[in-house]
């Protein structure tokens, strides 16, 4: 996504806006003509549903906790990239499981669950989402709980008539991307991976045609017409299966606003639910629907949204965010090394091209996704 450039004059000069990437911009800057060739500044979105959300912190020692005991780091060391790691976390959290279904104790949060699971306790989806939320967080990630309902309100072919699966924040791919511990899944499109509502969209308005189905962190592909795909068998419980209706829960989508799950569990109060004509004739709960299903739930975090303002001949980079567990800016001019920034400094520009980038680091160490500006300087 590009977000909305602005650059402001000060005093006697112009003041302009401009779509990034759409057009040049020139500007005069102390007698030389600075002129604006290429900006791409990743979008700062904050809405009544991006304020609903309580994100856990840095500051909760049951994260560190939980990344040190059971070795986090090492489970995703192998990972080529962000996306890699992640998907491996989830594998991991999938595998930790040894008994499905209902609790047989009332564990809350991915400590509890994890030491019940050494005891050999059983549990189901709401609990796989539990430790993959915190164990996520805990690696700086950002990941939240999605519920789920059928449209029809019964399972025609197989499994449950609810679920709980999460969605991922990929400063990778700078998008919300479903990642269901349970089955051990994600779905892509044309090598895309998607959210639940894409994922949704693609299920009911197009047949689930072009849909592909990843499982685990071999990453193993199937179609629609591969389904049911077995996972595992449990004792007491049978063999969990990715069933042929498996998306048709994802008739009505839940979004749970708080990632804090040990010490909060799920904030139900203060979901918010999208669906349309699709769910006609199936009640379920009663909450605030999202007047753009398909954007106001999206909301990016962990990008920096730059400004330019010229003042007094001097050039001023402005940066603003939505970060959770937000540490400091960082730039560097050139394809130099970058360096810690404030939200707000001059850039002295050179001779002739000019390229600047802006990012973001969290409280974890994890590095957001790329802005940048190309001005070309002239006498």
């Amino acid at each position: 996504m590009k977000g909305l450039i602005t650059i402001v004059g000060i005093g006697a000069l112009m003041a302009s806006s401009v779509s990034g990437c759409e057009e040049s911009w020139s500007v005069d800057l102390a007698g030389r003509s600075a002129k604006v060739e290429k900006f791409v500044s990743l979008p700062f979105i904050e809405s009544d549903y991006s304020k609903r959300f309580k994100f856990d912190t840095s500051e909760n020692t049951k994260l560190r906790i939980l990344r040190q005991r059971y070795g986090l780091d090492k489970v995703i060391a192998s990972g080529k990239d962000e996306f890699e790691k992640q998907i491996l976390l989830m594998d991991w959290v999938h595998h930790r499981f040894k008994k499905f279904g209902r609790p047989s104790k009332d564990s809350r949060g991915a400590l509890e669950v994890l030491a019940a699971l050494d005891e050999g306790h059983s549990f189901f989806c709401t609990q796989y989402a539990q430790v993959m939320i915190s164990s996520a967080a805990s690696l700086g990630w950002v990941d939240r709980a999605l519920a789920l309902r059928r449209h029809q309100g019964v399972n025609q072919k197989g499994g449950s008539t609810e679920h709980t699966t999460t969605e991922i924040w990929s400063n990778q791919f700078r998008k919300w991307i479903m990642l269901d511990p349970t089955s051990n899944m994600y779905l892509e499109k044309d090598g895309i991976p998607l959210n639940a509502w894409e994922i949704r969209q693609e299920w009911f308005y197009n047949e689930g045609k072009e849909l592909v189905i990843v499982v685990g962190k071999d990453r193993k592909r199937y179609r629609k017409g591969d389904l049911p795909v077995h996972l595992a068998t449990f004792l007491g419980f049978g063999d969990l299966t990715i069933e042929p209706d498996e998306i048709d829960k994802y008739g009505f989508i839940g979004y749970i606003p708080n990632t804090d799950i040990m010490d909060s569990g799920y904030d139900y109060g203060k979901m918010f639910i999208v669906h349309d004509k699709v769910c006609e004739g199936t009640k379920w709960h009663t909450r605030d629907l999202p007047a753009n299903p398909a954007s106001d739930p999206y909301f990016p975090i962990g990008q920096s949204t730059l400004s330019l303002t010229n003042e007094g001949g001097k050039l001023i980079v402005s940066s603003k965010t939505m970060t959770p567990n937000f540490k400091r800016f960082e730039s560097r001019s050139d394809g130099g090394d970058w360096k810690p920034t404030g939200d707000r400094f001059e850039w002295k520009l050179k001779d002739g091209e000019n390229h600047l980038e802006v990012r973001t680091v969290n409280a974890f160490g994890v590095i957001g996704p790329v802005s940048s500006v190309d001005i070309q300087f002239n006498k």
